[in-house]
């Protein structure tokens, strides 16, 4: 993740470590309407230690731990596109409501642990599109066409999900592309039965790349092992398709920025 002008060290979701993968701000106008670049991918790497981590983890755990990490940027109101070109097959009639799931997961703050819905920013579905998300097959922003696209298409090696968002001066969200990788891995909507193997969930994916849309940043891998912003997830994990207390309480905090 980076903030405003100041170029700062960011990790990226890994299925099992942490890996970095982004590229730095890019100011792209000037005075009030300059338009700040943060790049953000979703990765994995082979393991079972985070696997072991989260399974160790009580769900009390979850809604026990407030950390969160705040970036510069908040969503006020995002209207989103999908282009389903390329959806893998095993998906394809229900990535669409995967995705939805997770966007309103992230508009609501739907949690684990009861606590109330927000209704601090809204996310809204604009339909189906043509466009391409505007993000290339090595994972860098091709450029910022005001729309906010999710899509499929080629990502470097152990990339599973890149996303584009541009934030103006005041902070505010404008527009955020996501593309899913569509050729290496192997996605599953609903949890397959023993799912075994480098298997994904779509949902789990998503929720944490809104999570970086909205503005919040990663939290401790070991500290905060159950909080869907920990910056380290595992191939078969659905645990954290919901929010934990801490995701929660960095999305009321972004509302009073």
């Amino acid at each position: 993740m980076r903030r405003s002008i100041t170029t700062l060290a960011a990790t990226a979701l890994a299925a099992a470590s942490v890996i970095l993968a982004g590229q730095p701000v890019t100011s792209l106008a000037t005075a009030d309407d300059q338009v700040f670049l943060v790049a953000e991918a979703f990765t994995y790497d082979e393991g079972d230690a985070v696997t072991a981590a989260v399974t160790a983890a009580s769900a009390a755990s979850a809604c026990e731990d407030t950390t969160y990490a705040l970036k510069t940027w908040k969503v006020g109101t995002l209207n989103w596109l999908y282009n389903g070109a390329g959806v893998p097959a095993n998906i394809a009639s229900t990535a669409l409501d995967a995705i939805t799931a997770s966007t309103n997961t992230v508009a609501k703050g739907t949690n684990r642990c009861g606590l109330a819905n927000l209704t601090t920013s809204t996310y809204t579905y604009g339909g189906t599109t043509t466009l391409k998300p505007q993000v290339s097959a090595t994972a860098t922003c091709t450029g910022n066409d005001n729309k906010s696209v999710t899509g499929w298409g080629t990502l470097p090696s152990k990339v599973l999900a890149y996303t584009c968002t541009y934030y103006n001066a005041k902070g505010v969200v404008i527009a955020s592309d996501t593309l899913i990788d569509n050729v290496a891995y192997t996605w599953f909507t609903s949890k397959p039965a023993n799912c075994t193997g480098q298997q994904y969930d779509l949902e789990t994916t998503l929720t944490h790349e809104r999570l970086h849309t909205a503005g919040l940043g990663h939290v401790d891998q070991t500290n905060n092992a159950t909080q869907t912003m920990t910056p380290a997830s595992s191939p078969c994990d659905t645990s954290r398709r919901l929010l934990g207390a801490g995701d929660y309480a960095g999305l009321k905090a972004l509302a009073t920025k």
